[in-house]
């Protein structure tokens, strides 16, 4: 139930959608007060949400900043990565895999593993789709690692979790069978989603460290493309970020933190 009302509150969370509902109000209501009041208010909320400028200062303030790189000096025995890079929806995908926006939480993973600064990785993240039966993202990006020459005894595979709480009760199952003694652990996800993944990782024990990648700050830019004319991209950041803050207030009030 609980994975259900999340998709469901992740379409009302959706900033496009009030910009279009309001702007379906305004055609259909005969009150012209309200009409004016519903064009005024969705074209507030389109400058807004599309402002380049604002997101780059709420994501300053949310994504978390953990060590990098270079301050590893000693190879982490995993690094666990969540899913959410992959699209397994685009054709072809029989002879090749296809990322999604969000590849660079892969491949700043499979940097980490070709320098050495992780032994293996385990792929956790099944489909983490509410209608359908589409392949498992770890399964897939299973396949991909070896097709590039990624020995097997590398790669652990957690396929059967729907979200980030799963992903953490699962993953420690998963290190639990492949150990036998508590490895040290680098945990990767984005940096959005990182104040969620930690707590619920650490909510079911599992020791690691945690390593954000994916970061969808910036620099700022000083120049009007940046912070006066509307961006529809960042409408989706947006969208992310709605999602993660109340997704963190939902696993804090269920206890998954």
């Amino acid at each position: 139930m609980f994975f259900i009302f999340s998709k469901i509150l992740y379409f009302l969370l959706q900033p496009l959608n009030w910009v279009v509902g309001l702007m379906l109000f305004s055609l259909f209501t005969k009150n012209k007060k309200r009409k004016h009041r519903a064009i005024i208010a969705s074209v507030t909320l389109a400058l807004f949400f599309s402002n380049h400028l604002i997101f780059n200062q709420a994501a300053k303030l949310w994504e978390l900043k953990t060590i990098t790189a270079g301050e590893i000096t000693e190879p982490y025995d995993v690094g666990i990565l969540l899913g959410g890079y992959a699209n397994n929806h685009i054709v072809p995908r029989h002879d090749r895999q296809n990322f999604s926006a969000r590849a660079n939480r892969f491949m700043n993973a499979y940097e980490l593993y070709k320098s050495g600064k992780v032994k293996k990785l385990l792929l956790t993240g099944g489909t983490g789709e509410l209608i359908g039966n589409s392949q498992s993202e770890a399964v897939t990006m299973r396949e991909f690692l070896l097709r590039i020459g990624m020995p097997a005894t590398d790669i652990i595979v957690e396929g059967k979790s729907r979200n980030t709480y799963e992903n953490a009760v699962f993953t420690k199952q998963m290190l639990t069978q492949s150990f036998q003694t508590q490895p040290q652990c680098l945990l990767l996800t984005s940096a959005l989603h990182m104040r969620r993944s930690a707590g619920c990782f650490k909510k079911e024990g599992v020791a690691f460290t945690p390593f954000s990648v994916d970061f969808l700050r910036e620099d700022d830019q000083w120049n009007p493309q940046f912070f006066l004319i509307p961006d529809p991209c960042i409408i989706k950041y947006w969208e992310s970020m709605l999602k993660e803050w109340v997704g963190w207030l939902a696993y804090r009030l269920k206890g998954y933190l």
